[in-house]
């Protein structure tokens, strides 16, 4: 629900959660947003109060919610209300200018190693199997299910992942980088071009189990980093798990620089 007056959102409340029996725990999601100059106390708990009674009656027992660490006022009143920290979700920005020589650099030692290695990357548009998107599908399922989290990740069916995936105005397929060994799709890496405003941001990075610990990943991630230099980008962002080690590693490696992280915060509605 949005709370509009003159044209202008001044309230915002979203509650969801996902079949029961694919949620032994009965997690639910929501988020409360408040416009700024109304923002106080009493008026952001009688939102957020809005959405866990929607999540209550619904069967829900334990309310979820993301906030960004610099959202002081919302932490303080959430706190109040019992919820506490249980996850962060680590953001990073890349600096294409400062670190253009480096990246470039980069990339071209990971495209040696693959060839090497005899591992094909190329684009989805480019991509010639007749069978790469439901390999590809495979892949993200399998990536996603390893991803470190609290609340489970549905197993999304293929065409609610396809709409995700190329219903999303910021997804263009020569600009989503498949590996390719033998006829396995074993890597893949996406930017998210966002048509309007904003900067790029990293969709997803993956691998297939198998592959892990190859630099296959690295190399992905360096091919689209190196497109995205080659379109005149100046920065990329992305976000990883806090617990995430493998990804937070290649990500400093690469001179992604901290920002500011978003925090996940859990409250026992049944107490």
């Amino acid at each position: 629900m949005v709370a509009v007056s003159e044209g202008i959102a001044q309230a915002y409340i979203y509650a969801a959660h996902m079949p029961w029996e694919k949620n032994d725990q009965r997690f639910g999601t929501v988020r409360v947003a408040v416009h700024p100059d109304i923002w106080h106390d009493a008026l952001f708990e009688s939102v957020l109060e809005m959405a866990e009674s929607w999540l209550l009656t619904e069967g829900g027992a334990i309310a979820v919610t993301r906030v960004r660490q610099t959202l002081e006022s919302d932490l303080r009143v959430l706190g109040a209300r019992g919820y506490k920290e249980v996850r962060q979700a680590r953001m990073w920005q890349l600096d294409l200018v400062a670190g253009r020589d480096r990246l470039l650099d980069g990339a071209k030692r990971a495209r040696r190693r693959m060839a090497e290695q005899g591992v094909v990357m190329t684009t989805l548009a480019e991509d010639r199997d007749p069978d790469r998107l439901p390999k590809m599908y495979q892949l993200c399922i399998e990536a996603e299910q390893d991803i470190p989290t609290t609340m489970p990740i549905p197993v999304m069916s293929y065409d609610a992942w396809h709409h995700l995936w190329f219903e999303n105005p910021g997804i263009r397929l020569d600009r989503v980088w498949l590996a390719h060994e033998g006829e396995a799709v074993v890597g893949l890496s996406a930017i998210e071009y966002p048509p309007t405003r904003g900067h790029p941001w990293t969709a997803l990075t993956a691998t297939s189990r198998a592959v892990r610990g190859r630099g296959i990943a690295r190399a992905l991630k360096y091919e689209t980093v190196a497109q995205a230099i080659a379109l005149g980008a100046t920065r990329i962002g992305t976000t990883n798990d806090g617990e995430n080690a493998p990804i937070l590693h290649l990500n400093a490696e690469m001179g992604y620089t901290p920002a500011v992280p978003g925090l996940e915060l859990h409250r026992d509605l049944t107490s």
